[in-house]
């Protein structure tokens, strides 16, 4: 059981540390192909061009997305250049994203949560099998360099240089960080529907990132569930095994929160003699759970003097004494009680503030004589005074003080530089609100390892040093918490070595017991308004310092004097004193190196903390022994060994120089620019390599501008558009407007899809949270519209049962005067009076007489003179009542501003029937459900009915099909439904060319089919009208040209291949030719087949189709008596139709028949003859001659 709950344990492990690291930077793709769609993937191994045609696509990478994403070194570089002249402001706010990260203070309810958290240490977490934490941190570390091509966590991030040498600067790296971080922190994300029209990559990756997230949380999910059945499981035998365990043990260790868990146990083991400790801080209630009838002694141990335990609710704390605990509640009963009087902490000093102020009586053990004194401080105890306010924070709920904030920092940084481990010092404070002001001032560089704590949440721990910031300063002398000694106790009594503490000693004073404190503190003068600090290497240099400025004056811990300290290498260390790192074993010198290293002379160029170099590395002039060129050589090097960097003479076979160095190897290649001249007939400037490499064509940049289907001119070039045979899809705005009143924002498309914004519909109730071209849900709350005069009593989407109230609004204005609205309606926010000329303005014409009343738009705020404005809601209404014309549907918009008017309860009437009749039409956009299940069904039973055909296509697209089948929406499936028949064509294609073309002739058409399909699943296809027609004309282009193959196959295995040579020449020409395959095309192409068909008909026989049928109808044979050999010659097989001999063909000698009713090799039934697809002895026999699609 254990190793099963180990095993769920590791999973849930590692698909955690998998999803934590998702959100520390960008995944590497492989870990995300599983969530990346097919074209998707694709296009993200394809490498990508420029428009100039240049490559920007490395050759080597280590993670394909940082370059998709535009954050590889060459493409961010190329970036910042552009973007060299952004404002200034851009730039601050950049760096101020940059801060450096801050301490981490645990939160209060963190610190609750430890408090009652429970380990059982009999667990996996306990045994051999658990991980520590220094092994789950080892696996994230691990994690994260194998799944993340840039981590942001790590103190520098760049994504690997590349071969070209990129260097990308600090200052960018920083820029490069806060932009990931920004993208990655944003929550919006694109919709499966809106994946295959990319219009931002970012949006596009976090999609898969979400994707793979979910996909994570579900493996967790079910590993919990698991996990969680286990743990059940293992409880109750653990339950068993412990009570078994317990029952034979002498003593019972737990705490308070344990005992409430296992009250059952203990109510079966009976102990007889129970002992708390800390029992002044732990509720009476946890006390009674760990007793038991047998209990026979209870022993309480505490300190009721120090904090008392907390209750959540603060009413039951202070009205029913529920903070009281039994041991306070005891010793004030007077029960008899023992006093421990030696305390093991605190050095006396620190004692003395203690007694007999709060402590009647406190001895100290002799192991807290022998401490050190503080280092760097004139005393181990102060108290520092000050008058500096405080500031309240949390609507006055809790108080910060910046000046002894910033001191308590200043001081703490003082003491680190002494020589202090952060771990040593803790800083305590007697408010939350001064606890952040603490942490926003102490950068996790400089403060790691400080504790920083509220003194509530600190009682029962020490330190050695602690730094106490008592917060309150007012003018009012209101201390606040200070004066509970309880709280006073705590917070003086952590220290071991040293206290330090800051806060108004004169208003404390005040108090009574702070009185005693100071008295006690002047007597040692131990309280002033500056805290002395010694240097230690020089003692008599002393600087007091009463605000955290005055630290400046010992800026590295010591003194202003320079330290002097000769080096090991002989420098003079340039810092000034400093108490840390005397040896300066740590101490890096940064001055120049001066070592020689070789025999020259020559020095080394390194700092002087540097390792030298084996190798002089300084450049000397040497002569090239080959080409006798004198280049500057690093000294270490042999010249034979060294690349000449001067311009190479050499001419290329093309005539032009050689553009790279002397020492290099001579290109192949030649770079100068020429004009090509292209297979489509243009002519362009390029590399002169393209003219003489006939093996590569750049891409014609010629602009293609031939008119689309959607009457727009194409803005593709020549080569992007496969010289006019597949174009690139109009990009131009579509600008139409939906339904829902907003524009479309897809590129020129004759029919636009459902709009994917945020949907604006809304109601006094509630607002609609679906996608703007979805089916708004109705809301069927009680209509909102009353007014003292009339009522509504439909629900809120239906048409109102009353007409407007017309009578003028009774209410005030916030200014006095009379309100301008109607009864009813929201009053407007301007006055008559007060705005007179921005109400008066005209628009309508009535907006200036003196009894106008206006009602004001909530969608756009505007203002307008309401009998105007009814008439101008009613205006469709009446057109449509009296058949003028039809009425568009759509919101009515503000006549002002043209903004849809969706909100107002006036005109709600007209309203939701604009909106009932939106919905009517969005529903049939988008669908029918059951409709669209049906169609979706119909296209899951058409690609079944084809998987046998579909195996001949690339699996994946094939998955890819079934996939999407289960997840379209309307849009998608039709998109799908396209796509699917031209891939059951391409299917048909490729069984043609299997079957009937030579291996070199399926090689030859498989390379246009191949160029289709990837046409045809690009991303975003979106199957428009031109798309669909440049498709089917390719298609066609395809089959011709397969037809043409599969003759010219045919007539080579009868030897007749040179009969029709020059007619298949004439038909390929066309086929071939650079453009579109037009209708003209097709037709040269059917008239050219025609001819072919005379001098070599289809069917092979050498007869035409009226002669075949005289011959079969003569013998009056049943189907499936004619065989063909394997040349194509055909013969027939009397009586049953069986082969039951073997003979020689007449026409070539090939062995023609069989034996036992099976046909020798390369024989067949010849079904051009009289349609028979099977032998006609017997269909059981030959059940392998039937073509498995027939079943």
């Amino acid at each position: 059981m254990a190793r099963q709950l180990c095993e769920e344990e590791r999973a849930i492990q590692t698909q955690s540390v998998k999803l934590e690291c998702s959100l520390k930077g960008v995944l590497r793709e492989i870990f995300l192909e599983t969530v990346i769609s097919h074209q998707h993937w694709d296009s993200l191994y394809r490498k990508p061009t420029i428009e100039d045609g240049f490559r920007i696509w490395g050759e080597k990478k280590s993670s394909l997305i940082v370059e998709w994403l535009g954050l590889g070194p060459e493409v961010f570089l190329q970036r910042e250049t552009e973007n060299a002249g952004r404002d200034d402001a851009a730039e601050l706010e950049d760096e101020d994203e940059d801060e450096d990260e801050l301490i981490v203070i645990e939160e209060e309810a963190d610190l609750n949560q430890k408090e009652r958290s429970v380990e059982d240490g009999g667990g996996p977490r306990g045994g051999e099998d658990g991980k520590k934490n220094g092994d789950i941190e080892e696996a994230v570390k691990a994690a994260e360099e194998m799944m993340l091509a840039i981590n942001l966590n790590t103190d520098e991030v760049q994504p690997e240089q590349s071969e070209g040498g990129w260097q990308i600067q600090k200052s960018q790296k920083k820029k490069l960080k806060n932009q990931i971080r920004r993208e990655l922190g944003k929550s919006s994300a694109m919709t499966e529907t809106e994946e295959d029209a990319v219009w931002d990559i970012w949006i596009l990756s976090r999609l898969w990132v979400a994707r793979y997230r979910v996909k994570l949380r579900t493996i967790i999910q079910q590993s919990e569930e698991a996990y969680q059945n286990a743990v059940d499981r293992l409880a109750d035998i653990k339950r068993h095994e412990n009570l078994c365990l317990l029952s034979k043990a002498t003593v019972i260790g737990m705490t308070t929160t344990g005992a409430a868990k296992f009250r059952s146990v203990l109510q079966k083991v009976r102990p007889r003699l129970v002992i708390v400790e800390e029992a002044a801080e732990v509720l009476e209630a946890h006390i009674i759970t760990t007793l038991s009838k047998a209990c026979q002694h209870l022993i309480l141990i505490g300190d009721h003097q120090q904090l008392r335990p907390s209750a959540t609710v603060y009413e039951l704390a202070k009205n029913f004494n529920l903070e009281m605990s039994m041991f306070e509640r005891l010793v004030r009963m007077e029960l008899p009680y023992v006093r421990l009087d030696y305390q093991h902490r605190m050095r006396p000093e620190i004692a003395c503030l203690l007694t007999p102020h709060i402590y009647a009586k406190l001895e100290n053990h002799p192991s807290v004589l022998d401490y050190d004194s503080i280092k760097g401080l004139e005393t181990n105890l102060f108290f520092v005074e000050h008058t500096n306010p405080e500031e309240e924070i949390k609507d006055g709920k809790s108080h910060q003080n910046k000046h002894e904030a910033m001191f308590v920092v200043s001081l703490c940084h003082y003491l680190i530089l002494q020589g202090y481990k952060p771990e040593q010092i803790t800083i305590l404070t007697t408010y939350t609100g001064q606890l952040y002001c603490l942490r926003n001032l102490m950068p996790a560089k400089q403060f790691t390892g400080v504790k920083v704590h509220v003194v509530d949440k600190y009682q029962g721990e020490e330190n050695d040093i602690v730094l106490l910031s008592l917060v309150r300063s007012n003018l009012r002398g209101v201390v606040g918490f200070l004066n509970i000694p309880n709280r006073v106790c705590v917070a003086l009594s952590r220290a071991k070595k040293g206290l330090y503490c800051i806060g108004n000693g004169a208003m404390l004073g005040k108090v009574k017991l702070w009185s005693n404190i100071f008295h006690t503190l002047r007597e040692k003068d131990q309280i002033g308004n500056a805290l002395t600090l010694c240097c230690q290497n020089h003692p008599e240099r002393k600087v007091k310092a009463a605000h955290a400025e005055d630290f400046k004056q010992a800026p590295e811990g010591g003194c202003t004097k320079p330290c002097e300290f000769r080096l090991d290498c002989g420098h003079v260390c340039v810092r000034v004193c400093h108490p840390y790192d005397p040896e300066h074993k740590e101490y890096q010198c940064l001055k120049k190196c001066q070592k020689m290293l070789c025999d020259l002379g020559h020095k080394c160029q390194l700092l002087c903390h540097e390792e030298c170099p084996e190798k002089c590395s300084v450049r000397v002039e040497k002569i090239m022994p080959r080409c006798q060129h004198a280049q500057m050589v690093p000294c270490h090097q042999e010249p034979e060994t060294f690349t000449c960097q001067e311009p190479c003479t050499e001419l290329l076979p093309c005539g032009h120089p050689c553009e790279l160095a002397c020492g290099e190897p001579c290109t192949s290649l030649c770079g100068v620019t020429v004009t090509v001249e292209l297979k489509c007939g243009h002519s362009q400037q390029d590399a002169c390599y393209f003219k003489t490499h006939a093996f590569e064509e750049p891409g014609c940049r010629t602009p293609c501008e031939e008119q689309l289907k959607c009457g727009h001119a194409c803005r593709g070039s020549c080569g992007q558009c496969f010289q006019g045979r597949f174009h690139r899809p109009c990009r131009s705005n579509c600008d139409r407007l939906l339904i829902c009143s907003h524009m479309c924002r897809e590129p020129c498309t004759r029919n636009c899809p459902p709009c994917e914004r945020p949907c604006e519909n809304c109601c006094v109730h509630s607002r609609c949270a679906k996608p703007c071209g979805q089916p708004c849900a109705r809301c069927i709350e009680p209509c909102s519209w009353q007014c003292p005069h009339q009522s509504c009593s439909k629900l809120c989407h239906e048409p109102c049962d009353r007409p407007p109230c017309n009578e003028p609004c009774a209410k005030t204005l916030e200014c006095g005067h009379r309100c301008i609205g109607l009864c009813g309606d929201k009053c407007p926010s301007k006055c008559r009076v007060c705005n007179h000329d921005e109400v008066t303005d005209i628009f309508f014409g009535t907006e200036d007489e003196p009894e106008a009343f206006f009602i004001q738009l909530e969608d756009c705020g505007h203002i307008l003179e309401y009998t105007a404005m009814d008439h101008y809601m009613g205006m469709d209404a009446n057109q449509q009542a009296s058949g003028e014309e039809d009425v568009v549907i759509k919101l009515k918009e503000c006549p002002k501003c043209k903004t849809p008017i969706r909100k107002n309860l006036r005109y709600g009437s007209h309203i939701n029937r604009c909106l009932a009749e939106i919905e009517m039409v969005k529903e049939k956009i988008n669908g029918c459900q059951g409709n669209l299940e049906m169609h979706r069904k119909t296209l899951q039973t058409q690609w079944a009915d084809n998987r046998l055909l579909l195996k001949m296509l690339c699996r994946k697209d094939y998955k890819q099909i079934n996939d999407k089948l289960e997840t379209s929406r309307l849009v998608g499936l039709l998109v799908l439904e396209h796509q699917m028949d031209f891939l059951i064509k391409v299917a048909k294609l490729k069984k043609i060319q299997s079957e009937k073309l030579s291996e070199a002739q399926s090689a030859t058409v498989g390379e246009h089919v191949e160029e289709f399909v990837r046409w045809l699943n690009e991303p975003g296809r979106r199957f428009t009208e031109q798309q669909v027609f440049d498709l089917e004309r390719e298609l066609q282009r395809i089959a011709l040209l397969t037809e043409i193959h599969a003759r010219c196959h045919m007539a080579d295995s009868r030897g007749q291949s040179d009969k029709i040579q020059s007619e298949v020449h004439k038909i390929t020409e066309v086929l071939e030719k650079n453009g579109q395959f037009t209708e003209h095309a097709q037709d040269l192409v059917r008239e050219a087949i025609k001819e072919l068909d005379t001098k070599f008909p289809p069917s092979g026989l050498g007869i035409d189709e009226e002669e075949k049928k005289m011959i079969v109808s003569a013998l009056q044979l049943q189907p499936g008596h004619w065989y063909k050999c394997p040349n194509g010659h055909v013969y027939i097989i009397t009586e049953c139709g069986g082969a039951t001999e073997s003979r020689r063909c007449t026409d070539c000698e090939a062995t023609i028949g069989g034996a036992n009713h099976a046909l020798a090799g390369g024989n067949r039934v010849a079904s051009e003859m009289d349609g028979a697809l099977h032998a006609a002895w017997s269909e059981t026999n030959n059940l392998e001659n039937f073509d498995p699609l027939d079943f």
